[in-house]
């Protein structure tokens, strides 16, 4: 087996799509007032909640689906480095929702899905303290996802066209 299958693909692609497009508009917004924000956030929010979703789909994939073996030019320490990367990349996929669906439940605020519905407050209504903790801990969690996006790139990059290894094939539709 040399490629991921049809739906590992699909899926990388989505959650990449949306995770950095999620990181667009917290950047993008970052300077404007609350009302101006508020559509912006909202569809991050709801993004967000995609994401957990997907993600938590991919990680089943993952878990149950057999992937590709590590190149054989790929160095041991090299192959270590982008398991841990996975490993991070899954906590913060997974992590960064969740904590912003809990900083939204400490006011309470639901998220409302694209105008569809609202997903459930989480039952931490009025907690100041959690509060603080996840928004420092959702913006700081923001920041490493953005950190590991560009060494994943910047890893993918340098095997492909450096090295002259086939990696991105592996995961392309």
């Amino acid at each position: 087996m040399t490629k991921y299958s049809k739906i590992a693909i699909l899926l990388h692609w989505i959650i990449a799509a949306a995770i950095i497009t999620n990181i667009g508009l917290a950047e993008l917004t970052e300077d404007l007032g609350k009302t101006a924000r508020a559509p912006y956030m909202d569809l991050h929010k709801s993004l967000g909640i995609c994401i957990l979703f997907f993600s938590l789909f991919r990680l089943y994939w993952r878990v149950t689906h057999k992937r590709p073996a590590p190149m054989e030019q790929i160095s041991g320490w090299e192959t270590s480095m982008a398991k841990a990367a996975h490993f991070i990349f899954y906590a913060l996929m997974i992590g960064l929702p969740l904590g912003g669906w809990l900083w939204m439940s400490t006011y309470p605020a639901p998220i409302n899905m694209f105008g569809l519905f609202d997903m459930p407050v989480l039952p931490v209504v009025g907690n100041k303290a959690l509060a603080d903790i996840a928004h420092e801990g959702h913006e700081i969690g923001g920041k490493a996802m953005l950190i590991l996006i560009v060494l994943h790139l910047l890893g993918a990059l340098k095997h492909q066209f450096i090295e002259r290894l086939p990696l991105l094939q592996r995961m392309m539709p």
